[in-house]
């Protein structure tokens, strides 16, 4: 069972797609768009209800929220070493990916889509107002973290792609000014020069073409070869 990631282009689907091509695993990527309302078709909506992405589906069972896709990547695929097996730094791990859903991600969506809070216009006009200073906050604790080369220190994990999910959101729809996260800058710069970053970065830039964004998105990157037990059959 070839598993398939429902996703859109500068979405927190990022780093499930980065999770993906890091595991080095056959998998389909169907890219929505969300401004076309795709997600909200009765075809995606079939996959996952809640009409959000990203979802994951392997054969009849689907997985949506980021957070548990990435758990579910990095346990099937436990030769590609997302997440520490130790139970500590794997609680870390956990930690981060908690808070950048149900704190960091939220925080965007007060700018991104108001209406998700409240009905009264004078109060998403509030949200929207609020919401860029309190990400220059969360922008400043996350460059605080990062006190070696990853998330986690030394080593690469699954969390690492949400930051530049964050950097695209605060820097192209906020219009902050990334500057002064020195350590953020130098994180994105490792990350763009994984080749799983790069082939995800290219899925989201590929054309999209068929009905309500249900054609799957080839992988630009070529592997010679598989990691040994990659398949989910």
């Amino acid at each position: 069972m070839t598993p398939t990631l429902y996703f859109a282009k500068g979405s927190c689907a990022f780093p499930c797609l980065v999770a993906l091509e890091e595991a080095g695993a056959p998998f389909r990527a169907v890219a929505l768009d969300l401004a076309a309302g795709e997600q909200t078709t009765s075809t995606y909506l079939a996959i996952n209800p809640r009409g959000r992405v990203p979802a994951l589906t392997v054969g009849a069972a689907t997985i949506t929220e980021s957070a548990a896709i990435i758990c579910f990547i990095a346990d099937s695929y436990p030769q590609a070493d997302l997440l520490p097996t130790e139970p500590l730094a794997r609680a870390r791990a956990l930690e981060l990916l908690s808070w950048f859903v149900s704190t960091i991600q939220v925080t965007f969506s007060q700018f991104f889509r108001p209406a998700r809070f409240s009905e009264e216009e004078l109060v998403q006009a509030q949200l929207k107002r609020d919401a860029a200073p309190r990400a220059r906050q969360l922008l400043d604790e996350l460059d605080s973290l990062l006190t070696g080369a990853w998330l986690l220190g030394d080593g690469y994990s699954a969390p690492d792609p949400y930051l530049m999910v964050f950097w695209r959101w605060a820097e192209d729809r906020l219009g902050i000014e990334m500057t002064p996260y020195s350590r953020l800058a130098a994180h994105r710069k490792r990350l763009l020069a994984r080749p799983a970053v790069q082939a995800a970065l290219a899925r989201e830039a590929a054309p999209k073409g068929g009905r309500a964004g249900l054609t799957p998105v080839p992988s630009p990157r070529m592997r010679k070869t598989q990691h040994p037990g990659a398949m989910l059959d």
